[in-house]
């Protein structure tokens, strides 16, 4: 099946989420643009980010060139950690140097954010002719307010890049928000119209909150309705189907953050979780703690999917494929909380770019 050219994933520059996209398969590859926030840890420094920008761009080159271009942005990197003349975004151009990607503007970057991606492509350290620029929910809740900023921003940067990409990013979407950010969005998406040259509007937004208890209770399953979805079908049915499309955060929540407790701690509070997408839900299913109930858990979570109405079978996709090798007993190692992610995250994408109606 065609993939959904409609729908652009939004993860975090990690290695099970990058394995996630390692897997889909060549077709989706060819077709998707997936969007990159590289992650930020606890006490990191500036020669920790180096590194990490380091080990992305290897990340990239052998397993992302498949990709016709990504997304990068360094949106949850503090600003405190740059040094005055050189923000964090000119590591990432430094180190990307020469490789397909797409940088991102922003109103709420630090103030040499901006102007350091524009004087890197007139030097040609970037590649790509198009940039995205990313507006938070107190942004885009009215384009009068920053009109004159925004339109600022587009004139300095038009004669270097031709093609434009605003991001509304939702963040979690909740119960009680999503049709004021709906609304925002389609009144932006109609102000902006009038006034700048947009080739694509990308709604990404999410369900999931960093705490997962908000959501699904240890031991126990649940079918939560995913908020973001409604906005953006929302915001669609207000400005027309061909002017929106549609982003998320896969399965993992855009407020996310390690944990900072002793790694021999780990095991006594993390519980495992799984999530599987399915029409405009997320089904979510947690086990107990790993030290007391075991990394079998995962493999029991897996029974319960396959035996659902909505899985979609083994020929699906690879991490359709691997949940079901697990239930018919074919595994070579344990999962574990940080290898989920690489099966779901491709189990999820695949169905949202091949399936999911946009």
């Amino acid at each position: 099946m065609a993939a959904n050219h409609n729908y652009t994933p939004f993860l975090k520059f990690k290695a099970n989420e990058v394995s996630g996209l390692s897997v889909l398969s060549s077709e989706l590859k060819a077709e998707l643009t997936p969007f990159f926030d590289l992650p930020r840890k606890d006490g990191m420094t500036r020669v920790n980010f180096e590194k990490l920008v380091g080990s992305c761009r290897k990340k990239s080159e052998k397993y992302l060139t498949a990709f016709p271009y990504i997304f990068i942005d360094s949106f949850d990197i503090p600003d405190s950690m740059a040094i005055v003349g050189s923000p964090n975004c000119r590591i990432v151009i430094e180190a990307f140097a020469g490789f397909k990607y797409i940088p991102v503007l922003g109103l709420d970057r630090a103030a040499d954010h901006n102007q350091a991606i524009l004087a890197a492509k007139a030097a040609g350290e970037i590649v790509s002719d198009t940039v995205a620029v990313r507006l938070q929910s107190d942004e885009f809740s009215s384009f009068d307010l920053i009109n004159d900023e925004l339109i600022d921003l587009i004139t300095a940067g038009s004669d270097l890049f031709t093609n434009w990409i605003f991001v509304f990013d939702c963040r979690v979407c909740l119960a009680g928000n999503r049709m004021k950010l709906a609304t925002d969005i389609a009144n932006f998406v109609t102000a902006v119209d009038d006034a700048i040259e947009v080739q694509k509007y990308i709604i990404v937004g999410s369900s999931i909150p960093a705490m997962i208890t908000d959501i699904a209770r240890p031991s126990d399953e649940s079918v939560i309705a995913r908020a973001e979805l409604e906005v953006f079908h929302a915001a669609q049915e207000m400005v027309g189907a061909n002017l929106i499309s549609l982003g998320d955060y896969t399965i993992v929540s855009p407020t996310y953050s390690e944990l900072t407790i002793a790694p021999e701690l780990l095991l006594s509070v993390i519980a495992p979780k799984v999530f599987y997408t399915f029409d405009n839900y997320h089904y979510i299913a947690r086990g107990g703690r790993i030290k007391t109930n075991g990394y079998g858990q995962y493999d029991e979570i897996f029974k319960e999917i396959v035996g659902k109405s909505f899985y979609r079978g083994a020929p699906y996709s690879w991490g359709d494929n691997l949940i079901k090798q697990r239930v018919d007993g074919i595994r070579d190692k344990n999962v574990t909380p940080s290898t989920i992610l690489k099966p779901t995250i491709c189990a999820h994408i695949t169905y949202m770019a091949q399936d999911y109606s946009t």
